[in-house]
């Protein structure tokens, strides 16, 4: 009888390695003893197998929520990109500028009929060769500038330069009727060549926003719609006005910061 028994046990635990093997499992062969004396078989645990790591991106699923039910992601707003987007500005050796349209002409006082590049911001080697904001470019060297297409156009005629000829319009700020000036500058590159203009287009909209200006047709047309086409709050915007100092405060070298060069740069000494 204990013979019979002892069988039976050596034939379960072999079904059992044979089970386990199929699964997957890494099993040793090994010899099993079962002594003749053992009455009842004893559980015998399944051993577990650990996969190799390996480097391989794997998808994350979303958290599962108390109830045991994946918690629904929140659904980001559909982004759109046309293709054929309109051009709003372009960069340029400090230069920061847009299409001179009637709208912005008649909100800036400026003449109808002034085609060209406005600058909105100057810096850097612009600064340097005395443009100033407000400038509108109409020739650069030999070629006219009309629109934001032939500026690029215009500067990668000079872009392994080291110089320029700028011709601005540049408006007179006293009230009354505008009077227009038009001088050249010559921009300069102190390394390299002066290289081409760089053009973007609209910041992007929210879907549902209200329309930031007047009517210019479809906002497709010059605006992608979405979220993560532009960083949020405005760095431009994060900076607060600097303080007013006291001259004292000046003369004794009292600074509310580290040095960032003469205090009469930022701060209204009084």
């Amino acid at each position: 009888m204990n013979s019979k028994l002892v069988l039976l046990v050596v034939g379960v635990v072999f079904a059992l390695v044979l089970v386990i093997g199929r699964q997957g499992g890494v099993v040793a062969p090994q010899s099993i003893s079962v002594s003749p004396q053992m009455s009842t078989a004893a559980p015998v645990a399944a051993p577990i197998a650990f996969p190799q790591a390996t480097n391989v991106a794997m998808a994350v699923e979303p958290m599962a929520a108390a109830g045991g039910t994946v918690a629904a992601m929140e659904s980001p707003l559909p982004n759109f990109v046309p293709r054929n987007l309109k051009v709003f500005e372009g960069h340029w050796q400090g230069m920061d500028g847009r299409l001179m349209t009637e709208e912005l002409a008649r909100k800036l006082n400026y003449p109808r009929g002034v085609q060209g590049v406005l600058l909105g911001e100057v810096t850097l080697n612009a600064a340097f060769s005395g443009l100033l904001g407000g400038d509108v470019v109409v020739r650069i060297d030999d070629t006219p500038v009309t629109n934001m297409e032939n500026f690029q156009a215009a500067t990668r005629n000079v872009a392994n330069r080291s110089e320029a000829r700028i011709s601005v319009i540049r408006k007179d700020n006293r009230p009354g009727t505008p009077v227009l000036r038009k001088l050249t500058v010559v921009l300069r590159a102190a390394e390299g060549g002066l290289g081409f203009a760089q053009l973007e287009g609209a910041p992007m909209i929210l879907p549902g926003d209200p329309r930031p200006h007047g009517y210019r047709g479809a906002c497709t047309d010059c605006h992608p719609v979405g979220q993560g086409f532009e960083l949020s709050p405005d760095p431009d915007l994060i900076s607060l006005p600097p303080s007013a100092i006291t001259r004292d405060a000046v003369t004794r070298g009292v600074s509310p910061h580290e040095v960032r060069g003469p205090c009469e740069a930022c701060h209204v000494i009084n």
